[in-house]
């Protein structure tokens, strides 16, 4: 018996150490993304073993919080903080759910007393949905084509490839952006892991930043102003009804 300890300590490690091997971002089907976060029961899973906790076990090793939890401990947090009267067999089916699409994953299974427990973690440390195309490494050249009507459709006089160059420009200006974002966050990230800040909240607040970007802040202006957007900021018209 005692030599199984250690290896189950070890197990146990995995539960607040697999965090931290984790991929940054990861790719989801935009509707599932949509669905978690609509289900009270799947966000709340998604965003407690974000958070984590700290616990005995993890002092003691001095290590981090824990970011994986068995569907027991899951549905406890949930009951204790809704009070919402769900039963585990329910809180099993959203977990499986969570498993099937790539949200979550079985960390370890640990031997407790006489039954194994399965602790479940994420995927990686935030989702993004498949066409939140800005954050993506790679993006198709068709995603603003639409832009690219509206902008003919009001102007009719500009050169179609005036226009195609203007918004591919654009395209490169906020893909540099991210690019440079992505390498901060990989730069910056055990800063905010102390914070305990939200990835998939923190890229959304830090994308009204992209405005300082020296040549996305030129053709978005120029872009703007070719479809009456420049408007809005100048209070010329569109005012609040």
């Amino acid at each position: 018996m005692t030599s199984e300890k250690p290896a189950m300590d070890e197990d146990r490690k995995t539960l607040y150490t697999y965090w931290h091997e984790l991929a940054f971002f990861s790719k989801k089907a935009s509707e599932y993304i949509g669905h978690v976060r609509q289900s009270e029961i799947k966000w709340f899973i998604i965003k407690f073993i974000r958070d984590g906790i700290e616990d005995e076990f993890g002092k003691e090793n001095n290590l981090s919080r824990r970011h994986a939890f068995s569907a027991k401990e899951l549905h406890d947090a949930y009951i204790r903080s809704t009070g919402d009267d769900c039963s585990l067999s329910n809180f099993h089916f959203h977990i499986k759910d969570l498993v099937e699409h790539g949200l979550l994953r079985e960390v370890a299974t640990i031997l407790e007393g006489r039954h194994k427990v399965t602790y479940y973690g994420r995927t990686s440390i935030a989702f993004l949905d498949q066409y939140d195309a800005p954050l993506q490494s790679k993006i198709g050249q068709d995603f603003f084509d639409p832009l690219k009507r509206v902008i003919q459709d009001m102007n009719p006089d500009l050169e179609v490839d005036y226009v195609n160059q203007l918004v591919d420009d654009n395209l490169a200006s906020l893909v540099d952006f991210y690019s440079r974002f992505i390498s901060w966050i990989e730069a910056k990230y055990p800063h905010l892991y102390k914070s305990q800040i939200d990835l998939d909240m923190f890229m959304t607040i830090v994308g009204h930043y992209s405005f300082f970007h020296k040549d996305l802040y030129k053709s978005s202006k120029e872009i703007a102003s070719l479809i009456d957007l420049d408007k809005i900021m100048k209070y010329e018209r569109y005012e609040l009804g």
